[in-house]
This record gives structure tokens, C-alpha cells and sequence, in this order.
């Protein structure tokens, strides 16, 4: 088993998170943490263990991003399973043996388990999968949207909470894409899914997820919400491509790319005639889109009205309205 843990100005925790590690029952892998740039005393804390543990690599880069950095774990491992914990996070006793011995005992191409949410006052939020069992990839794709997208939000495009096979993610080159700041993490497990067979998903929990910690990257960009959307529309194409897209799954799907369509404008950090234009064009471009926006029900009629008719002085008058709006009240409330 090869554990990728990125890091990046981590010093404060990522003592506590390889301590998690190392001390495991189960022993049998390697830790490669990846550097993305740090400057402060991460990296001597890191190299401290890994002079002390075999098990452990140490890899500095030059600051690109926390999927450059998990890229680079990627390339640098060689388990036969692949496995991701950000460095201020932990991981609980006995949990890389459960996950082992699952993945021995049934050979699965993925497992998929839940995450403690932990946050700053005490409190855990425990999300574990409804979904259990042993699955082919068109029954796993048919089933995992009423969680995704439902009342476990988010549940299987955590990076924390699943463990790949290497070979499959070499044989097909997957990787994080370094362009997004946003859903990488289940772009990249979408790859994973459309070359996996064998599904295992289990009602376990023992990683540590914390809420309120420092980031393992840079202060992300401004929200690129073409790519989220591409995620979401990624993930339509294969459910449709596998045969997994029944009413249920696209309506769920839908709604999705309806929201975030909708959230490109009205998040719009500073409205700009030009990319107002440039977003009706991306939705234009992509019929999903349109066909979305046109099935939902919102109480954004006006801005509905200008997207289904492609108007975009329309849109960016609204939008300048409603940056008014919310600049106004922001005063009123201040």
C-alpha cells in the first residue's frame, strides 16, 4: 500500500497526522509526503521521521498546488494500492487493516468507506456510505448518485475515504487536474470509476477529517465554475456511457448543473461584460446545460429567462443589479 500525503505549511500538524500512521498495527506500506513549497518547519519535521522510519519518503517540489503534489505522489509510489491523507487530518487504530484486509480479501479495483467530520467545537459528523456491498461498475454508477448528490453530499469525491489500484491508475494515466481548485478530488475518482470493475463500498469510519485546519495549499483561486460544471457533466456522460443514467440519477445530475449554472452569475466575484458573455457561451456550448436550466425550478426567473434566450446583455444587467443588491445590504447589515 502506498500512502500519498501532501503537505504545505503544515509544521503544526502534520506531526500528529504521521504519528497516526506509523503507529498502525497493520505495516506493511510506504509514505510519501509530498512538499508542495513549504517555508516554514514542515519539512523538518517530515525528514525527522523519515530518519527514523524506512517506510517513510520525503519530497520537496516548488509550489504548484495540492494535486501537483499528489501528482508527484502519485508517480513516486509503488504499492499495489493507492491511498490519500492530507496532512492535517488522522487516521485511528486499526483503520489501514480493516482497509487492507477488505482489499485482500475481495480483490476489489476500489473500496470506498466514510469520514469522521470533525470540527473546532468537539463536534463529529459521522458520514458513512448507505451503499454496502460488492459491486460491478454498472451497479456501483447506478446506486452511488442518491448519495452524492444527496444526503451525503460530497461522500464519494472525498480523497480521504477510497483506496485504487495503482495499476489501473498507470495503465490509463489518471491524475489530478492541476486546473481546478475545486472538485478535483472527485474528477479524479470519476476517472478511476470508468476504469474500475470491481466495487467495494463499507460501513466504516476511521479517518479523521478536520474542518477548521489551515489549508494544504495556497489560498485558492476564484471559483472556476466551468470546471465544476464539466465535473458534473463528466459524470453524466458515464453514467449515460455505462448505462446507469435512469430518471433518478439524471435528475439528481441535473439539478447539480442547474445550481452551479445558476452560481456562476449570481457568485460573480466583479461583473465583466466579457465574461459574462464567455459563461453564456460555455452553457450554449454544452446542451446539458441548457436542458437543466430549462427543467429547474427557481425563483431566479429573470436570469433563467435571459440564459434559455441566449441574452446576454440581459444577463450581465441582472448580474450588475444583484452585485448592487448584495453590496447595499452588506452595508445596511455592517
Amino acid at each position: 500500500m502506498s500512502i500519498v500525503i501532501p503537505v504545505y505549511n503544515m509544521m503544526e500538524t502534520v506531526h500528529r497526522c504521521l504519528h497516526s500512521v506509523v503507529n498502525q498495527s497493520f505495516d506493511d506500506f510506504e509514505v510519501i509526503v509530498v512538499d508542495d513549497g513549504s517555508t516554514d518547519g514542515t519539512g523538518d519535521t517530515v525528514r525527522a521521521f523519515e530518519e527514523k522510519d524506512e517506510r517513510i519518503k520525503y519530497i520537496f517540489k516548488r509550489n504548484a498546488g495540492v494535486s501537483s503534489a499528489r501528482n508527484v505522489g502519485i508517480e513516486a509510489s509503488n504499492g499495489t494500492y493507492l491511498l490519500f491523507i492530507d496532512a492535517d487530518d488522522v487516521i485511528e487504530d486499526g483503520y489501514l487493516d480493516s482497509i487492507a484486509t477488505k482489499a485482500r480479501l475481495t480483490d476489489a479495483d476500489i473500496l470506498i468507506w466514510g469520514i469522521k467530520r470533525c470540527f473546532a467545537d468537539g463536534r463529529i459528523d459521522e458520514w458513512i456510505p448507505e451503499t454496502e456491498g460488492l459491486f460491478d461498475r454498472k451497479e456501483f454508477l447506478t446506486v452511488f448518485p442518491s448519495e452524492q448528490y444527496g444526503q451525503h453530499k460530497g461522500l464519494y469525491g472525498f480523497v480521504a475515504n477510497k483506496l485504487v489500484k495503482k495499476a489501473i491508475v498507470d495503465r490509463f494515466f489518471l491524475h489530478f487536474d492541476t486546473t481546478m481548485s475545486l472538485q478535483e478530488d472527485y474528477s479524479f475518482f470519476l476517472d478511476c470509476f470508468s476504469h474500475c470493475n470491481r466495487f467495494l463500498c463499507f460501513r466504516e469510519s476511521g479517518y479523521r477529517y478536520n474542518e477548521v485546519c489551515p489549508n494544504t495549499s495556497p489560498k485558492r483561486r476564484e471559483i472556476s465554475y466551468p470546471k465544476l460544471i464539466e465535473t458534473q457533466i463528466k459524470c453524466a456522460n458515464l453514467l449515460d456511457k455505462e448505462g446507469a443514467f435512469d430518471e433518478k440519477n439524471r435528475r439528481l445530475v441535473s439539478t447539480a448543473i442547474a445550481n452551479l449554472s445558476f452560481s456562476m452569475f449570481l457568485e460573480m466575484q466583479k461583473t465583466d461584460y466579457g465574461k459574462v458573455r464567455s459563461c453564456m457561451e460555455f452553457l450554449w456550448e454544452n446542451p446539458l446545460c441548457i436542458s437543466a436550466v430549462r427543467d429547474k425550478d427557481t425563483r431566479w426567473k429573470a436570469l433563467k429567462r435571459c440564459i434559455l434566450s441566449r441574452n446576454v446583455p440581459g444577463v450581465y444587467i441582472f448580474t450588475k443589479l444583484w452585485r448592487a443588491y448584495l453590496y447595499f445590504r452588506k452595508g445596511e447589515r455592517s
